[in-house]
């Protein structure tokens, strides 16, 4: 008998996956790892238990996967478009504007205090890295790639989650030209 190619059941409604993903996010900002539930999060978004185990098998695979699609909402830079200085502006204001403006920040530190996710945590990270790696490589400024990296992303969690601000445009200058003065 072949195999089939198709997941059997009903199609996952792309629009509740989203629900599910954004109210969960909020919830971890304003709740916390702990004193977020999946009861809760099905109760918000209108649907059951069921349907969100169907879809994560746990309370932290979803959580993980609402703190991706809150990075999923970063615009992307495509490198290449301006110069590599605006290339980096545009990647460190799209972060910092997601980590700040949103509860994207508030749900990463929440996520973060909890040390059975921090493998998993490490990997999101990563994906994020890969962003400015792209930046970096696309303008054969490889170099001090990595070292550049932490700076950027440590100036950008550090001010806008730890201090609780978003850095003036001047500030994120000046750290992007220190940056690319050494690339």
């Amino acid at each position: 008998m072949p195999e089939q190619s198709t997941k059997r059941g009903r199609p996952q409604n792309t629009e509740l996956t989203r629900k599910i993903l954004s109210t969960t996010l909020n919830t971890l900002a304003e709740s916390g790892y702990h004193g977020t539930s999946t009861q809760q999060i099905a109760e918000l978004t209108g649907t059951s238990k069921q349907a969100l185990y169907r879809r994560w098998p746990n309370k932290a695979a979803l959580a993980l996967e609402a703190m991706r699609y809150g990075f999923r909402q970063v615009p992307p830079v495509y490198p290449g478009m301006s110069s590599f200085q605006n290339d980096l502006l545009e990647a460190v204001t799209g972060m910092l504007t997601a980590l700040h403006d949103t509860p994207l920040g508030k749900a990463w530190l929440t996520l973060l205090a909890e040390p059975s996710l921090a493998e998993e945590l490490t990997l999101i990270e990563g994906e994020q890295r890969t962003h400015f790696r792209q930046i970096f490589v696309y303008w054969n400024t490889t170099a001090t790639m990595e070292t550049s990296i932490d700076q950027l992303l440590g100036f950008v969690f550090f001010t806008s989650l730890v201090r609780g601000r978003k850095p003036t445009l001047r500030e994120i200058t000046e750290l992007i030209q220190s940056v690319t003065s050494r690339s």
